[in-house]
């Protein structure tokens, strides 16, 4: 007996998804209506096992097709599988992804009982959801729509999968993917909707699309990769060229597409073009959007940032597109809103409106002698790029005082390093104290325009919360706060002698109780610090950590000298209650276990904050909501802040450590040149000091054993970082260079033949971040070990190797401090100063550094058989580096970074 005609034809095409391809074809299989469809699967020139498996479902299935093609790209797969197609409807499967039981059949009832052209069903990724623009006609329960303009939305879905297609009408409007572009689906997917007279809404999950890294390289994102601009606009000029086809109506639809679709990219090209190509995309756009009114452009862009390229391209200004940084250089004030200093027509005007600016204020600080207050922060005015200072004149307004002060531009490198184009965005005003009244004042930033004035108000930042203790100036108290939700504000009192402090205490006392009356966050600390203060007072407690289970760094050996050497009482270390580390503390007391009650009790009272690595990530009680706690409760405690940084600072990274970001009060150097970049670089003045690091004190060198270090730092964008687990890395660590590199060093043969005949194994040791994706590289050799940090700490194996091998990683300035020669292995520059964010500083390893430069795990591992036929001998070159970077090596940095703790001034109170 014939069974019923096929009505489906399912395409798939395949390449390289043997991991997943077995669970897509299960899915399809499973269909409800499977025997009614006929599946073409389309191998494109795959090189694993998908041809295999493609061609065994076949076998096991009459109704399934497996051809094959050189690869060409999956618009040529699916072209190809189109011209076979011989049933009435269509639809498509990507080779990674899953089909419910149901969909195929809901999809097919739909597009036939309504006659529709096609049928759109609802969409689930995973592991991962996604929210999707188009998805806001769904929920609303099964519908019919004459046309794609009773739901606009549905044009952002360019892909062609979660629908069934009327074939004819396909092959009636000529529609095809286009191939050997990256946005191949959207050349038919879009016009389709839009020529479409009839789409069937399915208000039920047909598809579950399998969210994977795009690519096979970690630089393949959508706005890095310059042949995207190139694929994008081509199909702009494409949908383009429809207009004429289509009723004022769906224009509107296609119009909001080509504008919302292609903003990201016009705005970015600048940063990634030279003025031949820009031009090839300026007069492209300028043709494509010339027709298309100034309003609707606004109404359908992000922000001004992205309507400056259209402003560009409407009043064809070349130059404001390749360099808005030139054309626009401040703004101008009209009825209270900011526009764009640029001249336009009163047509082009809404191209110019400020969408948002934003004020945050991050540091409050006496300056000179104490009778100027210095308040800075950051601004950022959207769509006015900040290259350098804008032109137009700021002032900083102290409500309360009547009183309005210059405000000037400040480059700022953190800002920098998040984006070039707000370098120049960090700003500072000095306030006469004598000038302030009492009471509360709010703090806003004025703009002093050409045509008005227009004020925005200073919001706090984590910083400005950090920086909070009260500042004295004589007989005048000022303490940074919050109103509102974000609103920075100043509580000044003028009141001196014993009155005044007593009016001041008062005070406190009263906002302390009304906190605990109100129940706020924090209300029951708040509380018992106020039962417990008078049994505190006059304590100076000193708070020493690292990480929360590690004691192997500058903390610990400052620690050790503080209670063996200076024998103070009131110092305490922080760790977890299992740490393995915990033995290191033996005999030294007042060990304080992390998230205990005692801990939560001193974090009351502390003085002094110690730790190597980031204070509030690693030192606050785990269930202390850091953002709460800085608003509630840590200007209440006002404790100095001190960063015994983990190791030397070469690189800029500002972007993390700028005083703007951490508002630490003693930021500790090892050496002259590194003290000097970050007073200046990261605007810690004196705050940073040349001290020498504590662990220096004990780094004396233990050659000898025979072993060879490899220590390489972290990448943040290939794992999840221990302070913030839930953040997934943005990119897979095995297809990295970081994961090829260990992988052809440990497979070298004339490594391990020369290890084996000079004796020396080859140890790695992986940053703590790293270890749980790259142990497992190490193969099981005698040639090979892993240091167990648990069995030897890090300074331990720094001094016990006789060769040291790093990328980036600080810790070779500790090698190059014992006299230890070193190779510097550069695997992946281009990702690490990139993607990692990361830039250089004043410190260049082939100038400056202590050992040669190799890019390649051969070159590598040439330069390691180099120095173990020469004894591991360091050469005098290097050798004079180091005794020049570090020029004091006296072996009392403990003492000198003690003393510089204790002269810290305490809490004002």
């Amino acid at each position: 007996m014939v069974g019923p005609a096929p009505q489906v034809t399912i395409i798939v095409p395949v390449y390289n998804v043997e991991d997943y391809l077995p669970e897509t074809l299960e899915s399809i299989a499973a269909q409800t209506v499977f025997d009614r469809c006929q599946v073409i699967l389309v191998d494109d020139g795959s090189t694993d096992a998908s041809v295999i498996m493609a061609k065994q479902f076949a076998a096991e299935h009459p109704n399934v097709t497996a051809i094959q093609q050189e690869n060409s790209g999956p618009g040529a797969a699916r072209n190809l599988a189109l011209d076979l197609a011989d049933t009435p409807y269509v639809t498509f499967v990507d080779s990674d992804d899953l089909l419910p039981p149901h969909a195929i059949e809901v999809l097919l009832t739909a597009i036939v009982n309504n006659k529709a052209s096609i049928a759109i069903g609802d969409m689930d990724t995973f592991p991962k959801r996604t929210a999707f623009l188009w998805k806001k006609p769904f929920g609303k329960g099964d519908r019919l729509l004459e046309t794609v303009v009773d739901a606009p939305e549905l044009v952002f879905d360019a892909g062609p999968c979660h629908k069934l297609y009327d074939l004819a009408q396909l092959r009636a409007h000529g529609f095809r993917f286009r191939e050997g572009v990256h946005f191949e689906d959207a050349f038919l997917a879009v016009p389709m909707l839009l020529k479409a007279e009839r789409i069937a809404l399915v208000d039920q999950v047909v598809y579950q699309y399998r969210r994977r890294v795009s690519g096979n390289s970690i630089m393949d994102n959508l706005f890095d990769r310059v042949q995207n601009y190139w694929d994008h606009l081509e199909l702009c000029e494409t949908l383009a060229d429809l207009r004429p086809e289509l009723d004022v109506f769906r224009r509107e639809v296609l119009e909001r597409f080509l504008v919302r679709s292609y903003q990201g990219f016009a705005m970015r090209a600048h940063t990634l073009f030279g003025d031949a190509d820009l031009w090839k995309i300026f007069e492209k756009c300028s043709r494509i959007y010339h027709d298309i009114d100034p309003s609707f452009i606004a109404r359908w862009t992000a922000d001004t940032r992205h309507r400056v390229a259209y402003l560009a391209f409407k009043s064809y200004d070349f130059d404001l597109f390749a360099r808005p940084w030139e054309r626009v250089q401040g703004v101008v004030a009209c009825g209270g809103e900011l526009h764009l200093d640029y001249p336009v027509s009163p047509a082009l005007l809404p191209l110019t409106r400020v969408s948002a600016v934003s004020v945050r204020l991050e540091q409050v600080r006496l300056i000179g002698s104490g009778e100027t207050l210095k308040l800075s922060g950051h601004v950022q005015v959207n769509g006015l790029p900040m290259h350098k200072p804008i032109r137009t004149p700021l002032g900083l307004r102290v409500r309360g005082s009547g009183l309005t002060v210059p405000a000037t531009l400040e480059r700022r490198s953190d800002l920098k390093s998040a984006d070039d184009s707000r370098e120049w965005g960090g700003f500072a005003a000095e306030v006469p104290v004598s000038q302030l009244r009492g009471g509360n004042h709010s703090l806003r930033l004025v703009f002093m325009t050409e045509t008005g004035q227009a004020s925005r108000q200073c919001l706090i930042s984590a910083a400005f919360l950090r920086d909070a203790p009260m500042k004295l100036s004589g007989d005048t108290r000022i303490l940074p706060g919050f109103t509102g939700r974000d609103n920075a504000m100043l509580l000044v009192q003028k009141a001196g002698g014993a009155e005044g402090r007593r009016r001041w205490r008062r005070m406190l006392l009263r906002k302390d109780l009304r906190h605990v009356a109100s129940r706020r966050p924090f209300w029951k600390q708040r509380l018992l610090r106020l039962l417990t203060e008078p049994l505190m007072s006059g304590r100076d407690i000193w708070l020493v950590g690292e990480r929360k289970d590690t004691a192997q760094d500058n903390s610990w050996h400052l620690f050790r000298h503080l209670r063996k050497v200076e024998r103070r009482r009131n110092v305490y270390y922080l760790m977890t209650k299992d740490s393995p580390d915990r033995e290191r503390l033996r005999g030294l007391g007042n060990v304080v276990t992390y998230d205990s009650f005692r801990h939560k009790f001193l974090m009351l009272h502390a003085t002094k904050l110690i730790n190597s690595y980031d204070i509030d990530s690693y030192m606050l009680p785990s269930r202390w909501e850091r953002g709460q706690f800085l608003k509630h409760l840590n200007w209440r405690i006002s404790p100095a802040r001190v960063f015994l940084q983990h190791g030397v600072t070469d690189k800029d990274v500002s972007g993390g450590l700028h005083r703007a970001k951490t508002a630490v009060d003693l930021f500790v150097a090892a050496a002259g040149q590194e003290a000097d970049y970050v007073s200046e670089h990261f605007d810690y003045g004196d705050a940073a000091q040349r001290l020498g690091f504590p662990r220096f004190d004990a780094l004396v060198p233990d050659r000898g054993h025979r072993r060879i270090l490899l220590m390489p730092t972290w990448r943040s964008y290939l794992v999840s970082p221990s302070y913030n687990p839930s953040l997934p890395p943005r990119f897979p660590f095995e297809a990295s260079k970081y994961a090829r590199f260990l992988g052809e060093l440990f497979a070298s043969d004339k490594l391990k033949l020369s290890l084996q005949r000079h004796g020396y194994t080859l140890e790695f040791l992986p940053h703590y971040e790293m270890r749980s994706v790259s142990t497992s590289m190490v193969p099981p050799d005698p040639c090979f070990a892993v240091v167990d940090q648990t069995q030897r700490s890090v300074q331990d194996a720094l001094r016990q190797c006789d060769l040291f091998i790093t990328d980036y990683s600080s810790t070779a300035f500790d090698v190059a401090y014992l006299g230890t020669p070193l190779i510097y292995a550069h695997f992946d520059s281009e990702e690490y100063f990139s993607i990692g964010g990361y830039r250089k500083g004043y410190f260049e390893h082939r100038e400056h550094g202590f050992g040669p430069v190799c890019e390649t795990a051969e070159e590598t591992v040439d330069a390691i058989v180099t120095y173990l036929e020469n004894g591991c001998a360091r050469e005098e070159e290097y050798s004079r580096r180091a005794a020049d970077f570090f020029a004091v090596q006296d072996r009392n940095n403990c003492q000198r970074v003690a003393d510089a703790i204790a002269a810290l001034p305490g809490p004002q109170r």
